[in-house]
């Protein structure tokens, strides 16, 4: 198999939050020396370039209500660059943010990629959250719980129709992992359209690593491959405390990294993302840690 070539992205926005410093994550990763790591364990990372919204939410701060032209501008240039590395060949991997970003990142990977092949791309997301509200169900009117819904074509035309008029995933080519904490308008929406949602209950039962290997199946099937995003928060937060929206009960750090080696050298995964890291909350680093030992070991 020809060797992947990783390209990183850090898309530093955090205006879908209610916790907005999230938007450092990315660099905190960076500067960690994260690439540096893993060029170190013979993994190839031919670019690590950073994305910033046109205002940073240090420098001021908006209501949710004024923020979804900063969201929709930001995840139109992510769409933009992720295009353009799928494009060149290389595996993108982009680093949030919070989870509105997932629009620019799943819209610029469809693109493309439907540009060699008809076929629908599938994707899990493993998530303490469902993240499928639209405008009219969210109780707080947080657009980092919004994006699935958008990309399935559901929600606020800026995020549904960020690129195309037509959805960027079909819900049959998408599943949940690790869902703990949901509210009603989006489990309506996601059991209308017959989402297979692995709750927090299931994976105990089953364990990550089984329910893992059943989800790629489920998303492979009649696809062109697969992507995975990942919010930190899947993870308990004794474990990843710097979570933009912690959730107890989650995953174990052991029991996430133990199954996500089944991405390894997948030629059907076609792009990874790992979202709602604030360094700002960690503790000792121990999320922090845990974000460069995900990466590590889904890139290797």
């Amino acid at each position: 198999m020809q060797e992947r070539i990783y390209h990183c992205i850090g898309a530093a926005s955090c205006w879908g939050a209610q916790i907005r410093t999230c938007e450092d994550g990315p660099d905190a990763i960076k500067q960690s020396g994260c690439q540096e790591e893993l060029q170190k364990q013979n993994i190839s990372v031919a670019g690590w370039e950073s994305l910033y919204p046109k205002v940073l939410f240090k420098e001021t701060d908006l209501p949710l209500k004024d923020v979804l032209p900063l969201i929709s501008e930001f995840n139109n240039r992510l769409a933009d660059k992720v295009f353009e590395v799928v494009g060149q060949g290389r595996f993108p991997v982009v680093i949030g943010g919070d989870h509105s970003i997932a629009v620019g990142t799943w819209n610029g990977v469809v693109c493309s990629i439907s540009q060699q092949s008809q076929k629908p791309l599938g994707l899990i997301w493993i998530d303490a959250h469902m993240d499928s509200h639209t405008v009219e169900t969210s109780l707080s009117g947080a657009w980092h719980g919004m994006p699935l819904a958008a990309l399935m074509g559901h929600g606020t035309k800026e995020l549904a129709e960020a690129r195309r008029s037509a959805p960027i995933l079909m819900p049959e080519n998408v599943c949940l992992i690790g869902v703990r904490s949901y509210e009603e308008g989006e489990q309506k929406l996601l059991e209308k359209l017959n989402v297979r949602i692995y709750f927090m209950e299931e994976v105990n039962k089953r364990g990550f690593q089984t329910v893992l290997q059943e989800a790629i199946q489920l998303v492979s099937k009649n696809t062109v491959g697969y992507g995975v995003s990942l919010d930190i928060d899947v993870i308990d937060p004794s474990e990843a405390p710097g979570a933009g929206s912690p959730e107890p009960g989650g995953i174990s750090g052991r029991d996430l990294l133990k199954g996500l080696e089944f991405l390894k050298g997948d030629p059907s995964l076609k792009a990874f993302e790992l979202v709602e890291f604030n360094p700002h909350l960690d503790v000792e680093n121990k999320t922090l840690n845990l974000c460069k030992q995900i990466l590590a070991t889904v890139l290797s």
